[in-house]
């Protein structure tokens, strides 16, 4: 088929299409949009606390953790490329 005929038969359906049809189809591409984020919302729940907090929350019952911070030293000379 040539691309001039499917030219002209896309144009004699979409001619063809009243705008209820379209109006229809729009509102539930819109109906399936909204679904999909209603679900995506449900099994992604936000944490209601920060990750420090979470982890803090977790270690309480054990008394909590006590980490010795090493001192900073100085960077390391960076590579020479000569």
């Amino acid at each position: 088929m040539r691309k001039v005929d499917l030219q002209q038969q896309a144009v004699a359906l979409i001619e063809q299409l009243s705008t209820e049809k379209l109006k229809s189809a729009v509102d539930y591409l819109v109906y399936l949009q909204d679904a999909e984020a209603r679900n995506v919302s449900r099994d992604h729940e936000v944490p209601s606390q920060d990750l420090g907090t979470a982890i803090h929350e977790l270690f309480k019952p054990f008394g909590g953790v006590e980490l010795e911070i090493p001192r900073r030293e100085p960077a390391r000379e960076p590579p020479r490329f000569d």
